[in-house]
Formats: structure tokens, C-alpha cells, sequence
């Protein structure tokens, strides 16, 4: 499995997901993006999965559904997706455009810019917005830890996307104040992904971490 973040968090968001994957014999990669560009992001990933010999899951959480989306198609390894409360690109189409087409949300508004352009979530929301269901020491924890995202990210135009051959999962998060339980459900239905609704925040992975090696390890099954 090779797990792989989004914006305003690292790998390390992933820790309960992959302490409960290897202890269960599976092998494990948590990416750490640049976050410089959707290119550099995708570039990163695709290393990652040639550093396993058999079958690979892709797990994209956020703004990681697009570097997944785009570093499976062609990779001949990858047989299934995971998107975790993910935005899912078609070809030519930026992780912000996807988001615009839907009501926007709260942690959205919330996003600021430093002086160069990258892109951060308010801290002082970051809690109530990204990590409601998180204990608030931990998640105040998170806010401080942010890595900056360059507005090309979400602005630079998808490639080719592996969803339209692959089969995918959705993990919807039904209290997620950051990207909206509603656009999470247009995303899900337009790439004909198996949906699993947990009741989490964006956070799921840190709050509800079982629901999500759940859902990796059902893919995992169906795809063997």
C-alpha cells in the first residue's frame, strides 16, 4: 500500500493507518510530497510504487486523490485506488476546478496565502475545521506542523488519470467541514467508486484510522 497525504498535513498523518497495516503483514510506503507542483507530487508517488515488487493500492487523502489519480495511470502495478475524502481529477482538470464546481466549504474559505503564495490553513480554525473529531492537543499539534502548498497544486492542469481503468473506493466523511460530505459524494459517483461513509472528519485517517485500513484492505481483496 503506498499512502499518500494531502495539503496541510505530511506523511505522518498516516501513522495509525500504517501501524495497523503492518501489523496485519502488509508492506507499507508513506509518501512525503513536495508539495511544489501536482508534477513534482505525482513524480514522488510513482517512485514509490516501483519500490514494490507485486500489487499496489494507491490511498489518497484530499488533495492527494489528484497526485493518485494522475501517478496510476500506466502503472501497470497499481490495481486499485483509494480515495480517503479526496478530490478526483478528469484529464485537464486542476484539484481547485473540481472543488469550484461544488458548494464551497468552509476550510476552503480558510485557506491563506504567505507573501510567495503558499497556501496554509488558518491555524487558528484548523482544529474545528480539518480535525473536529481529533482529541485538540493533538490537533493543535497538526495546525503548527502545516508544510505550505504552492498554489500549483490545486492549479496545474491533470494529466492522464488512472480511474478510468481502475476500480476505486470512496471513504466519504460525513462531518467533513473541509472539503463538504456533498461534493465528496459528486466526486465519488462521477469516477463509479464503492463508497464507504464513516461518520469523521476530513481527519479520518487520524481519528477513524480502522474505517480506513478497512477500506484499503477491502480494495486490497477485491483487486488480489
Amino acid at each position: 500500500m503506498v499512502l499518500v497525504h494531502g495539503l496541510w498535513v505530511d506523511g505522518s498523518s498516516w501513522h495509525l493507518v500504517a501501524r495497523e497495516l503492518l501489523d496485519r503483514g502488509h508492506s507499507v510506503t508513506c509518501v512525503q510530497l513536495p508539495l511544489s507542483s501536482l508534477t513534482d507530487d505525482v513524480a514522488v508517488v510513482q517512485r514509490a510504487v516501483t519500490q514494490f515488487d507485486g500489487p499496489v493500492v494507491l490511498v489518497g487523502h484530499s488533495y492527494g486523490g489528484a497526485v493518485i489519480s494522475n501517478a496510476s495511470h500506466g502503472a501497470e502495478q497499481v490495481t486499485a485506488l483509494v480515495y480517503v475524502a479526496a478530490v478526483a481529477t478528469r484529464p485537464g482538470e486542476s484539484a481547485g476546478a473540481v472543488l469550484e464546481g461544488f458548494a464551497p466549504s468552509e476550510g476552503l474559505g480558510a485557506v491563506v496565502a504567505d507573501a510567495q503564495g503558499y497556501l496554509t490553513l488558518d491555524r487558528k480554525r484548523f482544529a474545528e475545521l480539518f480535525a473536529g473529531d481529533v482529541p485538540l492537543h493533538e490537533a493543535e499539534v497538526m495546525a503548527v506542523s502545516q508544510g505550505p502548498a504552492a498554489q500549483a497544486c490545486l492549479a496545474e492542469a491533470s494529466g492522464e488519470v488512472g480511474w478510468q481503468q481502475l476500480p476505486s473506493w470512496y471513504v466519504l466523511c460525513e462531518q467533513d467541514r473541509t472539503v463538504a460530505p456533498e461534493a465528496q459524494q459528486g466526486i465519488a459517483e462521477r469516477i463509479g467508486a464503492t463508497v464507504i461513509s464513516v461518520q469523521a472528519s476530513h481527519c479520518v485517517a487520524v481519528s477513524k484510522p480502522q474505517a480506513v485500513v478497512e477500506a484499503i484492505e477491502t480494495a486490497a481483496a477485491a483487486t488480489a
